[in-house]
């Protein structure tokens, strides 16, 4: 299955850089906000958190804050960062392929539901994003809520999805 292992929130992003979050004891309502979202405490009810804001604003740094948070409270099931400076990270079709990778890695149930799959259909990871999305990700997440073993919230990061070329359509099927 073809991902962007670039798009990971830990990896080197060119010259020995890594994403940074935010400084220590920086944006603490904003951190503390999207981590009650996360563990249900929050007037917020919603599927998704999104952040908004004017380019520069932090988001990306306050996304690799969420993901540190997320990932030591074993939270963290994907994470694909977008860049318009990195090709693979700018490919609107290898969001929903790497997220599915990267939660294969966090669940075992899962891995072995889209393992069923992509054996059924390997060229299931080519259909357009909104299909992609219901095979590759809601498909076998169901399974795993089923089993009746997940009984915590799991967090998909995805960041600058203005950075991603033709992202209309990976856009339409996240709504």
């Amino acid at each position: 299955m073809p991902y962007s292992q670039k798009a990971f929130h830990y990896v080197d992003i060119g010259n020995g850089h890594t994403r940074e979050g935010c400084t220590p004891g920086t944006r603490q309502k904003i951190l503390k906000d999207i981590e009650e979202w996360v563990d249900g405490t929050s007037p917020v009810d919603t599927l998704g958190y999104w952040l908004c804001g004017m380019a520069g604003t932090g988001k990306s740094t306050i996304a690799q804050s969420v993901c540190n948070i997320m990932g030591d409270k074993h939270l963290l099931a994907a994470t694909f960062f977008c860049s318009r400076q990195i090709p693979e990270c700018r490919d609107h079709s290898k969001i929903i392929p790497t997220i599915a990778y990267q939660v294969a890695q966090f669940s075992l149930i899962f891995a072995k539901e889209l393992v069923i799959i992509l054996q059924a259909d390997p060229n299931k990871v080519s259909r357009p994003p909104s299909e992609q999305l219901d095979i590759l990700l809601v498909k076998p997440w169901t399974k795993v809520v089923s089993t009746g073993m997940h009984s915590y919230t799991s967090v998909v990061i995805i960041d600058a999805l203005d950075e991603c070329e033709n992202i209309e359509s990976v856009l339409s099927a996240l709504i």
